[in-house]
């Protein structure tokens, strides 16, 4: 079983101010919102995206920017100056329907999953735009030319082409709270069904159960149980999991974990 007690004390153990409002914040409990808009708007650019790798100064990116608008939305916060600014970027950065990575940080020496210019980056980026943009109460009619675009580089098989989270956000994309379309859908839920799990970290599985939530998967799909169980074995003694971020965004990535398992597991 999942020990929540001691990955709740992980976080209060080496968690900043952040993290461990999100923590309150999962469990119904009071935070400072205003101390945590202080330090989004300490980071923040003037464009409204935030810098690659949060580092200031550094160019705005999608990537950065979308983590940003997950953790506000998370908390509550998406009606704030801050995350409408994030959205605002969002839209001034599309290009034809679809999202393609920030080219100012092609020097930066981003990760291969966030490199611009490349299709399969465009992709996720897109989807997650488009889940955030439809999360945040934007019109679905006026994402029409992004729906087309994703459900373009679905396979026969029900994934989407290049990253595996392309695939789980579709889950929430064209979910009953999103563009609704059922066939998109339960084609990329058949597919994630019979993945092996053996790549996917915490961090990965959190993402896919949140966007099973939003998604409204039903409750007997095996996919619930298997990620659960994952998670179950990845746990470390120290209530934590191993992170392929690197051990300083640990205590991020066990917030998402719990965020994730609220209302499907008793935590």
């Amino acid at each position: 079983m999942i020990d929540v007690q001691k990955a709740m004390d992980f976080i209060r153990d080496n968690g900043n101010e952040l993290e461990m409002a999100r923590l309150n914040n999962t469990f119904g409990q009071d935070f400072d919102s205003n101390m945590v808009l202080q330090g989004f708007s300490e980071l923040q650019n003037p464009d409204g995206g935030f810098p690659f790798g949060d580092k200031p100064g550094f160019p705005s990116c999608l990537s950065n920017t979308a983590q940003a608008v997950h953790v506000l939305q998370e908390l509550g916060l998406d009606d704030s100056n801050i995350a409408k600014a994030a959205i605002n970027y969002f839209l001034e950065m599309q290009h034809k329907g679809f999202w393609p990575e920030n080219e100012k940080i092609a020097p930066l020496g981003p990760p291969i999953w966030d490199m611009p210019g490349d299709d399969k980056v465009t992709l996720w980026l897109t989807a997650d735009i488009t889940d955030l943009l439809l999360r945040s109460g934007y019109p679905r009619e006026k994402l029409s030319q992004a729906a087309e675009f994703i459900r373009n580089h679905q396979a026969p098989d029900g994934k989407f082409m290049g990253y595996i989270h392309t695939t789980w956000v579709a889950l929430s994309v064209f979910g009953k709270k999103g563009l609704d379309d059922e066939a998109i859908m339960y084609e990329a839920l058949a597919y994630l069904e019979k993945t092996e799990l053996e790549d996917w970290d915490a961090a990965c599985i959190a993402w896919c159960l949140d966007c099973m939530k939003v998604g409204e998967v039903a409750s007997d799909s095996p996919l619930w149980g298997k990620l659960t169980i994952k998670l179950a074995e990845l746990q470390d003694e120290n209530g934590s999991w191993p992170s392929e971020d690197g051990e300083h965004l640990k205590t991020r990535n066990v917030n998402s974990v719990l965020a994730a398992l609220l209302d499907i597991v008793d935590i």
